[in-house]
């Protein structure tokens, strides 16, 4: 995946961006993630996830933490993204991807997406899951 952090601006959800979008803007704003700015990517990321992902985490200060730890950190400026396995079905959808770092080391994780349906981002696909394949919980 290469290419600008968002498509046309969109750092922030809007009903035009379907699923499979919304994770390819997530994953470039990781690999961006101090592009234009310090955890550019992170804010965006934040922008884009859940209100329970949000309540479960806390507010964006933990949410960069979340994304700065040990578990997630391959995710920040990883060099390669490749979504092994992507399905959706109705309002849900889940992705398998493999991100690579410059030193050529590979992770994978599991992503999670909801249509949200209430509120101000109602019509708007979110994250509403991260989990680092291999690693118990």
């Amino acid at each position: 995946m290469s290419g600008s952090p968002s498509r046309a601006g969109w750092d922030a959800p809007t009903p035009d961006l379907g699923a499979r979008e919304v994770l390819t803007l997530v994953l470039r704003a990781l690999a961006a993630n101090d592009s234009p700015r310090t955890d550019h990517g992170v804010e965006v990321s934040y922008a884009f996830a859940s209100d329970r992902m949000r309540s479960a985490i806390g507010d964006e200060a933990a949410f960069r933490r979340a994304l700065h730890n040990t578990l997630n950190a391959p995710l920040l400026g990883h060099d390669a993204a490749e979504v092994e396995r992507f399905e959706r079905r109705g309002d849900a959808a889940r992705a398998e991807v493999r991100v690579t770092d410059r030193a050529g080391t590979t992770a994978r994780f599991t992503m999670a997406l909801i249509l949200a349906r209430h509120g101000a981002r109602a019509d708007c696909w979110l994250v509403s899951g991260l989990a680092r394949a291999g690693v118990d919980l």
